[in-house]
């Protein structure tokens, strides 16, 4: 989102929309308008190398919250996932596509340091069997739209345009968190990096050709469209937003463990940039907190801050001013949120928008963060409760003020604003724009470079063709 609070599809998508958007929508409204009855349900199907039935990581959240939206405006949605994790089965419902990544294939991506979404591409691209079976569920669903949820499996999408049915008919969209080549080059430049820099290429090479290709691009920022609309005139924004919080619970529990503490919630996932950025503004050396003063570190981002060498070399200091409690279930995060004085946002880097910038915003706490924090959320960087600082020096010493003065949660918030936050603002507009996409047949002509052999891996999928973790659950 821009600074004059952005092209968002909840408030106006018109400079940021392809010509054909605007006419289509207004033919579709009148032709079902006209219609006897109502129309038959329009299909949608997202595909990623997460589950997103029990979303916990942005990701997840945002692709769930896309699905749900369809879903109350009577669409009917599934969703695929590839994964090296057998784990993330328990995330996918009943009728979605599970991939599971063969054993050998994740010793593969260990060996050459590839990050596992970045192997999934490399997977299916050389996996001719399973661009098959999901080429046969796309075929068995018939979607009006196919959504990549980033980038990765774009190579079986790829090639199910040039094999699809005679009869399918439906439209490409790249579904984007963040530009995942930019982002992937980041990571690769911090401290302590393993990651191959062949991924970053690679997702260079896979992002650019999706982009490029996809009926519709849609970004979580202005910033992020304004690089996909090199590649693509077809851009929207739909900024990320949240749910209202849930029922806190052990709220009592809390209370009593925090008890004469003030206390600093920094909640992430463990994206590396989240541990990065809290050891360079907060840490390595906790000791400018009082023994009064607490962080409470909830998320996966809480396991790389305790394993992380720079935070080691101070333990016995930090650990006497910080909680590394983890990954937590709503209701403890909503208990967590109500009892903290302030919302920490250290981030530095990274890409796409900050979930809990709009966490915090909505549930009106006190904020100390960096002004990259609020990337697609600068309307609200002038808020009395909001208080940014862009060097440890002077992040500390805002931390310190609100920690050591009153508590003071902001009570007169604009409402409409904090309103449009939810997902049901943010990605109002998304059901008539998918709809009114221009749906495309097979293109037998289509080249398929991207493609590897799948002689690569025919003898491994024949032998172990029981073993390799397809599941359609239902």
């Amino acid at each position: 989102m821009a600074t004059d609070s952005a092209q968002t599809l909840g408030r106006d998508h018109r400079r940021s929309t392809a010509p054909w958007i605007l006419p289509l929508c207004v033919t579709l409204l009148h032709t079902s308008d006209a219609s006897n009855g109502p129309p038959p349900a329009m299909k949608y199907v997202s595909l990623g190398t997460f589950g997103i039935a029990n979303p916990v990581h942005g990701g997840q959240l945002r692709a769930n919250a896309i699905h749900r939206v369809l879903r109350e405006r009577g669409w009917e949605t599934r969703h695929i996932v590839v994964s090296p994790n057998r784990g993330a089965s328990k995330d996918v419902e009943p009728g979605d596509l599970f991939v599971e990544m063969p054993r050998r294939f994740r010793k593969k991506m260990t060996r050459r340091k590839w990050r596992s979404d970045v192997a999934t591409a490399e997977f299916v691209a050389a996996s001719r069997f399973h661009r098959r079976e999901i080429a046969k569920f796309l075929d068995d669903f018939r979607p009006d739209v196919i959504a990549l949820e980033q980038c990765w499996l774009w190579p079986a999408v790829r090639e199910y345009r040039a094999i699809c049915a005679p009869e399918a008919r439906f439209s490409v969209v790249y579904c984007s968190n963040n530009v995942e080549q930019e982002l992937l080059a980041q990571e690769a430049r911090m401290p302590g990096a393993e990651a191959d820099p062949w991924n970053a290429r690679r997702a260079a090479e896979i992002e650019s050709d999706l982009a490029a290709k996809a009926d519709l691009v849609v970004a979580v920022s202005e910033q992020d469209a304004a690089y996909f609309r090199k590649l693509n005139p077809s851009v929207v924004v739909a900024a990320n937003g949240i749910w209202p919080r849930a029922t806190p619970v052990g709220l009592e529990h809390w209370a009593s463990r925090l008890a004469g503490l003030r206390t600093a919630l920094f909640v992430a996932s463990g994206h590396p940039p989240n541990a990065n950025g809290f050891l360079e503004m907060i840490a390595p050396d906790l000791g400018f907190l009082s023994p009064a003063e607490r962080i409470v570190v909830v998320g996966g981002v809480a396991g790389q801050i305790e394993g992380d060498p720079r935070f080691l070399r101070n333990a016995d200091v930090n650990n006497a001013r910080i909680d590394l409690l983890g990954v937590q279930e709503a209701g403890t995060l909503s208990a967590l949120i109500e009892l903290a004085d302030v919302v920490i946002l250290p981030i530095l880097e990274g890409g796409g928008t900050n979930i809990k910038t709009a966490e915090a915003l909505y549930n009106r706490k006190q904020i100390v963060a960096t002004p990259f924090a609020f990337r697609g959320y600068e309307h609200f960087k002038h808020w009395r409760s909001v208080r940014l600082a862009d060097n440890p020096v002077d992040f500390q010493q805002l931390l310190v003020q609100v920690l050591r003065s009153e508590r003071r949660d902001p009570l007169s918030a604009d409402a409409a604003q904090l309103k449009g936050l939810l997902w049901t603002a943010t990605l109002q507009d998304l059901s008539q724009l998918f709809a009114a996409l221009p749906r495309r047949g097979r293109d037998a002509s289509a080249n398929l470079p991207m493609l590897r052999s799948a002689d690569v891996f025919a003898g491994f999928l024949s032998a172990i063709s029981q073993r390799l973790g397809l599941r359609t659950k239902g």
